[in-house]
């Protein structure tokens, strides 16, 4: 095959197997904010290293709004165009995890089954590495934390709380926390905070790395400093949180090896291949930079 030049045409498989050999990665948006989130593309990376290595091919959905995502996802199915799912999101209610349930099409979640039973999922315990943050903030010397959470009611999002919120239970401090939904609502939360209250946090964390960028920001319009003035730490190490200014402590998730634990399932359960599993936790590590130090 080699000395010929031979490549097999995809085409003539299709009709001959009725497989496509390819995979749906459906992600919750295509907005920019969502493109340039490093997670997704040390996700995207792993999914297809899994996918190339075992001969397929990867579609992604393109759609910014929610109807349209749901229609995009209703025409894949029914042309045939996938053979699979991965969903690249955990939401609560999901009408496109319900029409992929309803249609009885082969899917995974990277992130928490939240809607049906036995459906396989690559995730975090982000529970317990939020909670493994917030001790580590706490064993550093701060006493009072406030957590920026990401508007939207993503399982992550609220898991990560949910962990942040138990540790200062457990250790009883205050729990403080804010959703923001806008870059004003962030303006708005750190003037409160950060200028107009008397008992200023000591630290703050952000839910994501996109978010925390954006918190650096509003900081340094209000030329608060870090580490002297406040300290700060978030989740997904990468390229963001190791250059920016200063270098983001963060919750190293391991998106690569999500991505390519989520592409070899998925393959697997294409090929009737028994998983031993239905919940696969990746595990979490706390890199230590810049941003926080010992008080």
């Amino acid at each position: 095959m080699a000395k010929l030049g031979y490549i097999p045409n995809q085409a003539a498989r299709t009709l001959i197997t009725n497989k496509t050999l390819t995979i749906g990665l459906i992600q919750k948006s295509s907005a920019l904010e969502i493109r340039q989130n490093p997670f997704n593309s040390d996700v995207l990376n792993g999914i297809n290293q899994a996918c190339n290595r075992r001969g397929y091919s990867t579609r992604m959905t393109v759609s910014e709004k929610s109807a349209d995502l749901y229609e995009e996802v209703k025409t894949m199915i029914q042309s045939k165009s996938v053979d699979g799912f991965i969903l690249l999101y955990s939401l609560q209610d999901d009408p496109v995890e319900r029409l992929l349930h309803e249609f009885n099409v082969p899917y995974l979640i990277i992130g928490k089954s939240l809607n049906y039973d036995q459906v396989i999922h690559i995730d975090n315990d982000n529970v317990d590495a939020a909670y493994q943050l917030a001790k580590y903030l706490y064993q550093l010397g701060h006493r009072s934390m406030l957590f920026l959470q990401e508007s939207g009611h993503y399982a992550v999002t609220e898991d990560r709380t949910k962990g942040f919120k138990q540790y200062c239970n457990d250790v009883n401090i205050p729990i403080n926390y804010a959703v923001i939904a806008s870059i004003k609502d962030l303006r708005d939360c750190i003037k409160h905070y950060c200028i107009d209250v008397r008992h200023k946090p000591t630290v703050i964390i952000t839910s994501d790395a996109m978010l925390n960028m954006q918190l650096l920001n509003v900081l340094y319009e209000y030329q608060i400093r870090i580490p002297d003035d406040i300290q700060t730490a978030t989740f997904n190490t990468s390229f963001l949180t190791e250059n920016a200014t200063p270098s983001q402590t963060s919750v190293n998730i391991n998106p690569d090896i999500l991505g390519l634990t989520a592409g070899n399932t998925i393959i697997d359960v294409l090929g009737n291949k028994a998983i031993s599993f239905t919940a696969k936790m990746i595990s979490t590590q706390i890199v230590e930079r810049v941003s926080t130090t010992k008080r």
